[in-house]
C-alpha cells in the first residue's frame, strides 16, 4: 500500500467541487490544501464547503499559503474566464514550487498558439479584442463599455498617420495589455517551470482530452491511410449550473440574435480548447509540429423556438436558443479536421442537422474519412430517460482527471500528453 498522493484543489467551484468530494472520499488520496477566490469561504473547512463532515483543512484565498504546501498534484479547475486573467501565472508558480499540475481548464497542447499567446504583439492582441462582442458580466461589468472606445482607438492606431508610430506604440502597450488581458504563456515557457520544479504539467477532460485524444486516434490507428476527421459535440445546458461561466446569458443565450456571432467572446475563448485538439490531432495523424497548423472559426446564432427558464437565465422564443461553432484545422491549404459544438438550452430549441445526434439531449459523433474505409462512431444519450442532470458530463472529466494522477506523478519532468503507443500488462496468473 502506497501512501496516499497529497492534493490541492485550485477552486472548487462545479468541477472542482466534484473533485473535492472525490478525494475526500478516496483512500487513494489526502486533501492538504483548497484555493478559494470567495472571501466567505476563507478559513472554512473543506469538507463542509462540500457537504461532507469536517476533515480538519481550511480553504485559503492566500496564494501564498498554497504554494508553501507540500504536495504531490494540484487539481487545477478555474473558470473559464480566469484564462484571461492571469492564470497561466498561477500555473507556472504552482509548476516551479514543486507540484505537478493536473488541469481541466486548459494545457491541453500549450506549444499550440492561440490569439493571445505571449508570441503574439500587443497590438494585434487589442485588434482581436476591439472586435469581440461580449454578453454578461463574466469578465466584469467595464469591459463591455471599454470595448467601443478601444475600437476607436485602434483605428487610430492603425491610421496611415500613426505608421511611422508603430513600433513605439507595441512598446508601450505591452505592459497595459499584460495587466488589463495577460498574454498565455508559450509551451517553452511553461516547460522550463516544470523542469525547474522537477515536475509535470497535464491538460484533460471528457473534451478536450478523452473523445478525441484517446479515443478517436485510438480508432484512427485502424486505418491504413485518414485523409480528415470531424467531431461533433451536441449538448443540452439547460441543467448546466449557473456557476459555469456565471450563467448562460455570458455564452449569449438568450440575448438578441446579433449580440452572437464569430466575434463573441465565446468564440474566442474555445480558441483555448480546440485549437490545441487539432494541434495534437495534426502531429498524431499528419506529423505537423503546433507552428504548421491553421485554424479557422465559424460561430453563428440560432432562435429559439420555445421559452426555457434555465437557472438565471431565461430564453425568449427568438432570442439565441442555440449556438452552433466550427473550429477547422488545415495545413497548410489542407482541410484535415472539423470540430464542431453545437449548444442548446432545452430540448425544444434544439438545433440538429442531419449529420448530429439523433438526440435533442445531446452526443457525440466522430467521423474519420480514409483508407480502406469510413468510420463512424455516434454516442447518443435517450430523450426518453435523460432526465437533465449535468453532473454526469462534471463527473466524466474528474474521473480523467483524478486516474491521471499517479503516472503525472511518477512521469520525468514536463509538459505531458498522452501515449497512444502499445503498452502490455503482463499475466500473473
Amino acid at each position: 500500500m502506497t501512501d496516499p498522493y497529497r492534493l490541492i484543489i485550485w477552486g472548487p467551484g462545479d468541477m472542482g467541487g466534484r473533485a473535492l468530494r472525490t478525494a475526500l472520499r478516496s483512500p487513494d488520496f489526502e486533501v492538504v490544501g483548497v484555493k478559494v477566490f470567495s472571501p466567505h469561504k476563507h478559513g472554512r473547512d473543506v469538507g463542509e464547503l462540500v457537504g461532507l463532515p469536517p476533515c480538519g483543512v481550511t480553504a485559503t484565498t492566500s496564494k501564498a499559503e498554497i504554494l508553501a504546501l507540500k504536495a504531490d498534484c494540484v487539481v487545477h479547475t478555474p473558470t473559464t474566464p480566469a484564462l484571461v486573467q492571469g492564470a497561466d501565472a498561477d500555473v507556472l508558480d504552482l509548476l516551479e514550487s514543486g507540484k505537478n499540475v493536473v488541469s481541466a481548464a486548459a494545457y491541453h497542447n500549450p506549444a499550440m498558439p492561440t490569439w493571445l499567446s505571449e508570441s503574439r504583439s500587443p497590438l494585434e492582441v487589442l485588434r482581436t479584442v476591439a472586435r469581440m462582442r461580449v454578453t454578461g458580466s463574466a469578465f466584469g461589468p467595464q469591459l463591455p463599455g471599454a470595448l467601443p472606445a478601444l475600437k476607436t482607438l485602434m483605428r487610430v492606431v492603425d491610421s496611415t498617420p500613426a505608421r511611422p508610430a508603430r513600433r513605439v506604440l507595441e512598446r508601450l502597450a505591452g505592459p497595459v495589455v499584460d495587466r488589463a488581458i495577460p498574454r498565455r504563456a508559450s509551451g517553452a515557457r511553461l516547460q522550463a517551470a516544470c523542469l525547474h520544479g522537477g515536475v509535470s504539467l497535464h491538460g484533460t477532460g471528457l473534451h478536450p482530452g478523452i473523445m478525441v485524444e484517446q479515443l478517436l486516434l485510438r480508432v484512427a490507428g485502424l486505418l491504413d491511410e485518414v485523409r480528415e476527421v470531424k467531431f461533433l459535440e451536441v449538448g443540452d445546458l439547460s441543467a448546466a449550473p449557473d456557476g459555469m461561466w456565471g450563467g448562460l446569458a455570458n455564452l449569449g443565450f438568450g440575448m438578441p440574435l446579433g449580440a452572437v456571432d464569430s466575434d463573441h467572446v465565446i468564440a474566442l475563448m474555445q480558441h483555448f480548447y480546440f485549437d490545441a485538439v487539432l494541434a495534437n490531432v495534426a502531429h498524431v495523424l499528419f506529423g505537423a509540429d503546433a507552428a504548421q497548423v491553421r485554424v479557422e472559426r465559424q460561430v453563428y446564432p440560432v432562435p429559439a423556438r420555445t421559452r426555457v427558464q434555465a437557472g438565471g437565465t431565461v430564453i425568449e422564443p427568438g432570442s439565441v436558443g442555440a449556438i452552433h461553432m466550427s473550429y477547422r484545422g488545415y495545413i497548410g491549404e489542407r482541410l484535415f479536421m472539423t470540430n464542431s459544438e453545437c449548444w442548446h438550452v432545452g430540448a425544444g430549441n434544439a438545433h440538429l442537422g442531419p449529420d448530429h445526434p439523433r438526440s435533442t439531449a445531446g452526443g457525440h459523433v466522430i467521423t474519420l474519412d480514409g483508407s480502406p474505409s469510413r468510420i463512424e462512431m455516434r454516442n447518443e444519450l435517450d430523450d426518453e430517460s435523460y432526465d437533465g442532470d449535468w453532473s454526469a458530463v462534471t463527473d466524466i472529466s474528474v474521473k480523467a482527471i483524478l486516474d491521471v494522477i499517479p503516472a503525472l506523478c511518477a512521469a520525468p519532468p514536463g509538459v505531458a500528453t498522452p501515449d497512444l503507443g502499445t503498452r502490455f500488462t503482463l499475466e500473473t496468473r
